[in-house]
């Protein structure tokens, strides 16, 4: 019985640390202090259901993403695999590209021939 609590100790600690991943998709710009940013948790399944759809938000300088990072924890591994991946929940950040404006009366540089 002893041997049995240990094993399913160690499994649940074995979930617990590998549940906790992330994933980062990094484009060419920059992330500054005036750069927008947000979070969501977006809610799905292994089983292709989407239980909601996360909000859409366009950046406010038109340039769209700078980087977006996926990442889940120990309690949404063990909330997966309680449901059976019914519900699996991720949490999503997002940072707008920060690059600065190009002013108006600044030269623009176009190489010669």
């Amino acid at each position: 019985m002893v041997n049995t609590i240990l094993a399913v100790l160690a499994y649940c600690m074995m979930v617990s640390i590998t549940g906790c991943a992330t994933m980062t998709i990094e484009g060419d710009g920059q992330k500054t202090p005036e750069s927008a940013t947000g979070t969501h948790t977006a809610h799905g399944s292994f089983y292709s259901f989407v239980w909601s759809e996360p909000p859409v938000e366009k950046c406010e300088n038109g340039r769209g993403l700078y980087r977006v990072r996926y990442h889940t924890n120990a309690v949404y591994v063990l909330t997966s695999v309680i449901s059976l991946g019914l519900y699996v929940p991720q949490t999503v950040e997002w940072w707008c590209d920060g690059t600065p404006d190009q002013d108006d009366d600044e030269e623009i540089y176009i190489p010669g021939p």
